[in-house]
């Protein structure tokens, strides 16, 4: 009777083998790392109009949209400097959480007393983080404000007085992945009132802009920027008060100098560091308030109209400026 003999593989074979499921891995790996940052990306540009529609909810019940900051103690001079002993370091969006479902926390919020501690000029604060119990509020991380693609720290990780929360409080601001465009201000602060009407963004210091002042037309007119979590140099803004960087985020600026128009994504950093400007690193931008993304090739913005666009690193200065401004007379049109 014949015995029939089974083959096993050679070792050839089974090298093969493994070789091919090798290559079929690392051909599917970066599609399935796609196929989440696409999912990642549509989940961030759900979170921003979420915003925008929140803010439209805010606009339609006090007939105008929350301040980006107010009683800013960075201000040591300006028109926007507060009295003395009015120190709060507001936000405009503790006075939104009613209308992204966060009722319980706005109800914790004290709008009378100070949100944040610092105070540059020495002018004095309202009252105290601590007693008032703000510091819980504005620490908390809140997942409305946090874009998936960006795992950067979502909280202030230093004790300076330019950036926490201060006063006593042992408790890290929390920060937003999403802000209103505003003008960046430190040392010297202007009401936003006090600006022309054709260099007024939406959103400013002591800013109080309505919808009819939106004359540029709410489709060509920039509301909300998206930026990352970390920066090189400085903080990430935190969204319950403000402090040195808690200003916004602004879509017109640019480096300039030999950088040229450096405006979205601008990652290189910093010229005190050895060697100078060597630190580039993707995801991380350069300074608090510029735009920028984890989601390659541009960023998210808001739009007046509550509409969320991805606008290209590259586009340019003008088109950018022309967004920012609500009321130059230089509508962009589609775009």
């Amino acid at each position: 009777m014949l015995r029939r003999h089974r083959r096993g593989f050679t070792l050839i074979e089974l090298l093969v083998v493994i070789a091919i499921i090798a290559i079929l891995i690392a051909l599917l790996l970066p599609a399935v790392q796609q196929a989440r940052e696409a999912a990642r990306r549509s989940t961030c540009k759900n979170k921003m109009k979420q915003l925008a529609l929140a803010l439209h909810n805010y606009h339609d019940t006090h007939q105008v949209f929350p301040y980006s900051t107010s009683a800013k103690g960075s201000c040591e001079s300006g028109s926007a400097m507060p009295p003395s002993g009015t120190v709060k370091n507001s936000r405009g969006w503790t006075q939104v959480l009613p209308f992204i479902d966060q009722s319980p926390l706005y109800n914790l919020y004290d709008p009378t007393q100070a949100a944040g501690a610092y105070d540059r000029a020495s002018t004095g604060l309202q009252g105290s983080t601590v007693v008032s119990g703000n510091d819980i509020v504005v620490s908390t991380v809140l997942d409305a404000f946090i874009c998936p693609s960006d795992d950067g720290n979502p909280r202030i990780t230093t004790t300076s007085s330019a950036y926490a929360i201060g006063g006593g409080s042992t408790l890290q601001g929390a920060k937003t992945s999403y802000d209103f465009q505003a003008h960046l201000e430190t040392s010297t602060c202007s009401n936003w009132g006090t600006r022309g009407r054709s260099d007024r963004y939406m959103f400013g210091t002591e800013s109080s802009s309505r919808m009819r002042d939106v004359k540029d037309g709410t489709s060509n007119t920039v509301m909300l920027v998206e930026t990352t979590l970390d920066v090189k140099d400085g903080y990430t803004a935190p969204w319950g008060y403000s402090n040195w960087t808690g200003a916004g985020v602004d879509i017109t600026w640019r480096r300039g100098g030999d950088y040229g128009d450096a405006g979205i994504n601008f990652w290189t950093c910093c010229s005190w560091h050895s060697p100078p400007m060597s630190n580039n690193t993707f995801g991380t931008v350069a300074h608090w308030g510029r735009p920028g993304s984890l989601h390659v090739g541009g960023v998210h913005v808001a739009l007046a109209d509550g509409s969320v666009r991805f606008i290209s690193e590259n586009t340019d200065y003008t088109t950018r400026q022309r967004l920012g401004r609500m009321a130059d007379g230089q509508p962009l049109g589609e775009f």
